[in-house]
């Protein structure tokens, strides 16, 4: 007997799916990766070694928390031992959340691969639209059932954050959501990751149609496009829609930055303040464009006092901010990256990260092992499962060198403007900018090598504090 993937809905005949699947299966019929059960153990075995691999960066990092119980010597002045210690707690807590989440994942990963869950999801929406012949909305139909699965996967590991480790750790209320409000924002979650992915998912499902083989390309070119759109309209005007920009005024720091913008070839005009209404995470300065389009835009939460009379402002943010000769030197090291073009290389390496990722994938997309190592009868199985399979199960070893790569080469573009900013005389400035920055936002100041260069994408403060002070040394 044949079986039809899709029916003639005018014959309201239901759509029937064999259950051909390999289950539980454990021996495979030949010992190679095109054989689904082999092909099974190997991509769980990937997602074991990876996610394990995290797991120990993670224990390295606790270990570097344990063994530091007083702060370092040039941030002495930086905080309290009180507030060290508060910061401590919070890098243990976060990290052992990212170790736990990697072990998490790997059991759901397991059981994914082994019970058939994702089959279990097409077959729920088989049973819905049964007699709808067209892919496109049974694929965005199971897209958003997929999504809403993934949303409630991390149900346990929320649970368990909260009812166990948050207790361990003591933290208080100011620090933590109760379980409630942690429940209502994953409901506003479940809603957004809806309204996302169900037009993402309809846009690449025609890309594929229309693309034929090279589909992956027209995927990528979309995706270089959006990007390459939103770093011109920041380079351009800041953080439209969000936020409200406006020249530099007149005043010392706009005199103070006459010399090290005149070096850059930068006008005075071309400084511009952004303000905003919500809370930014993190004090920047970044230079952008090319000759006549040059612009360096300055977040309101580097100037000290927020530029305002302390009398307009709350008591805990007088004294937050750079004063003058600190922001000189920020603005010279957002110079340098400016002049040394690593913006437009970080976006060129991520640009090669993903093209190559995407050729990979055009490969493994078209392989119906693939499917049926995830629990698929043959030939019966929605091809946009096939983005997730591909990303979670095949990609982790290539994201996880990439990464790497990538975190490198984005922490020698650090240390390089760090360098270039103390040749030209800014180096006593910059450091002292990076310890105010980092007293005004205090977090641990240790961080393990081998987990900063998969978990940071920027050197710590410290590390680029002692480095410069070495310099200066010299």
């Amino acid at each position: 007997m044949s079986h039809a993937l899709y029916q003639d809905p005018m014959q309201s005949q239901p759509m029937v799916i064999p259950d051909t699947g390999i289950h539980l299966r454990l021996l495979p019929k030949d010992f190679t990766l095109f054989d689904p059960v082999l092909l099974r153990h190997v991509l769980c075995l990937m997602i074991v070694v990876r996610n394990f691999f995290h797991v120990y960066l993670c224990w390295r990092q606790l270990r570097v928390c344990n063994k530091n119980v007083d702060p370092p010597a040039e941030m002495q002045n930086a905080f309290t031992k009180e507030a060290y210690m508060a910061s401590k707690t919070d890098e243990m807590y976060t990290v052992e959340q990212s170790l736990l989440s990697y072990i998490f994942d790997a059991i759901f990963c397991f059981i994914e691969l082994y019970f058939g869950v994702y089959p279990y999801l097409w077959r729920v929406i088989i049973n819905c639209y049964s007699i709808v012949d067209d892919l496109v909305w049974q694929s965005i139909a199971y897209v958003a059932l997929f999504s809403s699965y993934l949303v409630l996967r991390r149900l346990p590991q929320i649970f368990y954050n909260k009812l166990v480790l948050a207790e361990w750790y003591n933290l208080g209320r100011d620090k933590t959501l109760p379980l409630v409000g942690v429940l209502c924002s994953f409901a506003l979650l479940l809603v957004l990751v809806q309204v996302g992915l169900v037009p993402l998912t309809a846009i690449f499902l025609f890309i594929e149609r229309s693309g034929g083989t090279f589909f992956v390309l027209w995927i990528w070119g979309f995706l270089f496009v959006i990007s390459s759109l939103g770093l011109m309209i920041y380079s351009l005007f800041g953080i439209p829609f969000l936020s409200k920009r406006s020249k530099l005024p007149a005043g010392e720091l706009r005199d103070a930055l006459v010399k090290v913008l005149k070096i850059f070839h930068f006008k005075t005009d071309n400084v511009y303040l952004i303000h905003t209404n919500f809370q930014v995470s993190g004090s920047k300065a970044n230079a952008w464009g090319c000759s006549c389009w040059k612009r360096i835009f300055i977040m309101e939460n580097l100037l000290l006092n927020l530029g305002k009379p302390e009398s307009e402002l709350y008591e805990d943010e007088i004294g937050k901010g750079l004063n003058t000769q600190e922001m000189v030197g920020y603005v010279a090291h957002a110079l340098v990256h400016w002049r040394q073009w690593h913006i437009v290389k970080s976006f060129i390496m991520v640009q090669v990260t993903l093209i190559v990722y995407f050729m990979i994938f055009g490969v493994c997309y078209r392989l119906h092992c693939l499917y049926e190592a995830a629990g698929f009868s043959p030939g019966f199985y929605p091809p946009i499962v096939g983005y997730w399979l591909v990303y979670k199960y095949v990609m982790p070893f290539y994201l996880t060198i990439t990464n790497w790569i990538i975190f490198f080469v984005l922490h020698s573009f650090e240390y390089s403007a760090d360098k270039y900013t103390w040749k030209l005389g800014y180096g006593p400035p910059l450091a002292a900018a990076l310890l105010k920055i980092f007293s005004d936002n205090p977090v641990f100041p240790f961080v393990d090598r081998w987990y900063m260069m998969w978990h940071r994408f920027r050197p710590t403060y410290l590390l680029r504090i002692k480095r410069i002070s070495s310099w200066r040394a010299v």
